[in-house]
């Protein structure tokens, strides 16, 4: 029975998007959303206003080679994003897209995370602030490539293996 549950879980598709589009405000985030364990989120989103969390509570989000979840703030429309037990899959094999980007001044956590088979696992670039804890690195082109020399990136208790290369560093290409 349990295997059965687990495979119409695969088969329904659940977007990303749609999980963001129903979301409701708790607390200091305008989105907080709490996706269902055991299942299948697909597609790539963008973040460009406002606080959001998202509890994969152990779920995936296959990117299914599109550009990966974006977040992007400036001086005009800041922007947050909080992520936590999340498996972030099949990103984009090209060098612009990543399985978790953050641009511009935007900031985040990402906590006990997964990030596997991406060009880039995480690109923090412009002058973003990124708090990384307790998240995995596997199977990617690069684990983390920190793009400029402006973003501020702390890592913590984090793991990366299998990848092309582990960590890419202020490149500005």
């Amino acid at each position: 029975m349990k295997h059965l549950l687990l495979i119409l879980n695969l088969c329904i598709s659940v977007t990303l998007q749609e999980a963001y589009d129903n979301a409701n405000p708790y607390n200091e985030y305008e989105k907080y959303i709490v996706l269902e364990p055991n299942q299948i989120y697909t597609g790539a989103i963008g973040i460009y206003e406002g606080d959001i969390f998202i509890d994969c509570q152990g779920s995936i989000i296959d990117l299914q080679g599109q550009s990966g979840i974006w977040v992007y703030a400036d001086e005009d429309y800041n922007a947050t994003l909080d992520i936590q037990y999340c498996n972030i899959i099949n990103g984009a094999i090209d060098l612009v897209n990543s399985g978790l980007t953050y641009g511009g001044i935007a900031s985040g956590k990402i906590i006990n995370c997964n990030f596997y088979n991406n060009n880039i696992g995480l690109k923090p670039c412009d002058e973003s602030e990124v708090q990384i804890e307790n998240c995995n690195f596997i199977n990617n082109n690069y684990g983390i490539g920190i793009i400029s020399e402006t973003p501020i990136v702390t890592i913590s208790y984090s793991n990366s293996w299998n990848n092309e290369n582990d960590y890419w560093e202020n490149c500005p290409g």
